[in-house]
């Protein structure tokens, strides 16, 4: 699956007319890192597949080998704010399990959400920087309930004890608490004392497990 996902990046590539290291530097990682999502070595992250989304990448055709319609609208502007007060931050349809782990299907961008452009600079965070993701499951209760919108910041993926994180772990995407402990070790845990924690070793190379970005806020809907 790997080799087929890297074979559509390469049309994705070719149809957008940019060079390998164009292509790789737009989504923010090192020519080798491209190469190995090419190669099937490695399948491309979440922060990856959204930056390069950016520049006009078909990222649902790239995971599923379905073209977007041509006639949907992304990021169509709202009538009913202004854009000089808000910033539109893209929804993906992407579900970061609260639980055992959940596989991604395909990278839909759904409607986006709108904040407030002085509410995201009070915090620091760069909306180029920012996508909204689904939670499911209940491992994160009561903090985070299934059904949650959570705001991560793809630039914050070094681990700060305590907080809150999005990963790919084994080809799942997570959404757990992260501490760093010693001898190059992280605890996995939740807020739902029902669910055990458990270590993983960075150290390990064997370990696919990559951070997606720090959960900076969530929106509980109703």
């Amino acid at each position: 699956m790997r080799k087929i996902i890297g074979k559509r990046l390469e049309e994705e590539r070719e149809r957008l007319g940019k060079k390998k290291g164009e292509m790789a530097a737009l989504g923010g990682v090192v020519g080798s890192a491209y190469t190995n999502y090419l190669e099937g070595n490695r399948a491309p992250d979440a922060d990856f597949l959204v930056s390069i989304a950016s520049a006009g990448a078909d990222i649902q055709y790239i995971l599923t080998g379905r073209r977007m319609p041509k006639d949907v609208q992304i990021n169509e502007p709202s009538k009913f704010y202004s854009a000089s007060e808000y910033h539109e931050i893209p929804h993906y349809n992407i579900q970061a399990a609260a639980g055992s782990g959940a596989i991604p299907v395909n990278e839909e961008q759904l409607k986006p959400l709108a904040f407030r452009r002085d509410w995201l600079a009070k915090r620091h965070l760069s909306p180029a920087s920012l996508v909204i993701v689904d939670v499911r499951g209940d491992s994160m209760e009561p903090k985070l309930q299934d059904g949650d919108l959570v705001l991560v910041d793809t630039s914050q993926t070094d681990i700060a004890n305590g907080k809150t994180y999005v990963l790919r772990m084994d080809g799942h995407l997570l959404v757990k608490n992260l501490q760093r402990i010693p001898h190059g070790l992280v605890l996995v845990s939740s807020f739902n004392a029902g669910f055990s924690p458990y270590e993983a070793d960075l150290c390990d190379e064997s370990l696919d497990m990559a951070v997606i970005g720090r959960v900076v806020a969530s929106m509980h809907e109703w």
